[in-house]
């Protein structure tokens, strides 16, 4: 399994800047259950949200009797219209500091036009429509308590064309973007958000996609290194590319013209703007 030089971080700043409530949509295994782990041990309580409520169950009642967090289990279909505003919806007791978009994986292999059009349709709903409802339900419940944060997992489909994860990486390239786009508008708000342009990771997931295959999984990523980067590099960078693929050599240089371009365009922006109203 390939692993990660991790930065350093500071568990007990993390907590008090993004507590005392985190939302993981998509937490029932996999990177999510390894976002749920990590926060956890900081002693921040959890929204656990999933199709899956006797997996959100296990592992919250888990997590709760060994780190003594509270959390809350919710069942999601995140393909579904208005999911992500009803998240916000069944939330508004808490007080949530952190969102984590978690859900939206999709099997390699589906041709657009081989499946019928719902299919794609879906995708684009978990992974644009919902991702923007939450993010700007809890985005404007961050203003009003004056801090927060979002974790937006894309994956490094989003950084071009894909065939045969012709929705996927189309929505993922959404992820992106929107992410890069509200990172400079955040600027000086006291909110963060990052994106991950996500590896491929030693998941269940994975595992169950490539069952019989023959697939070499020592090629993968530790799902708990890929979040714990995540989670460092939150209110540092816009985006975390991690090395994957057959350009993986020049990835670092493309997560840094990408940084270098959106500071330029958002300084562009600000002038436009200043003008504009003056």
């Amino acid at each position: 399994m390939r692993t990660i030089d991790l930065p350093a971080f500071d568990a007990p700043a993390f907590a008090a800047a993004y507590g005392p409530w985190a939302i993981i949509a998509g937490a029932s295994e996999g990177t999510g259950a390894c976002y749920a782990q990590q926060l956890a041990a900081m002693g921040i309580n959890l929204v656990l949200v999933s199709r899956r409520l006797p997996a959100l169950e296990a592992l919250g009642q888990q997590l709760a009797k060994d780190h003594g967090i509270a959390f809350r289990a919710l069942t999601a279909d995140l393909t579904e219209t208005g999911a992500g505003s009803r998240l916000v919806e069944a939330t508004a007791d808490l007080d949530i500091g952190l969102y984590i978009s978690n859900a939206g994986a999709d099997g390699a292999g589906n041709s657009f036009f081989g499946v019928p059009v719902e299919r794609s349709l879906r995708l684009l709903t978990m992974n644009a429509a919902n991702v923007l409802e939450a993010v700007h339900g809890f985005g404007n419940r961050f203003l009003a308590r004056g801090k927060g944060g979002f974790v937006i997992m894309s994956s490094g489909a989003g950084l071009g064309g894909q065939p045969w994860l012709t929705m996927y990486s189309a929505t993922k390239a959404f992820e992106l973007n929107f992410v890069e786009s509200l990172w400079a508008e955040l600027d000086g708000q006291n909110i963060d958000i990052v994106g991950v342009a996500a590896p491929i990771m030693d998941t269940p997931t994975l595992r169950r996609a490539t069952e019989g295959l023959g697939m070499d999984y020592s090629i993968a990523y530790d799902p708990a290194q890929v979040c714990a980067l995540a989670l460092a590099s939150l209110g540092k960078q816009p985006l975390v590319i991690v090395p994957d693929g057959p350009d993986e050599d020049k990835i670092p240089q493309i997560q840094a013209d990408r940084k270098t371009r959106l500071v330029a365009l958002a300084e562009w922006g600000k002038a436009y703007t200043a003008a504009a109203t003056a």
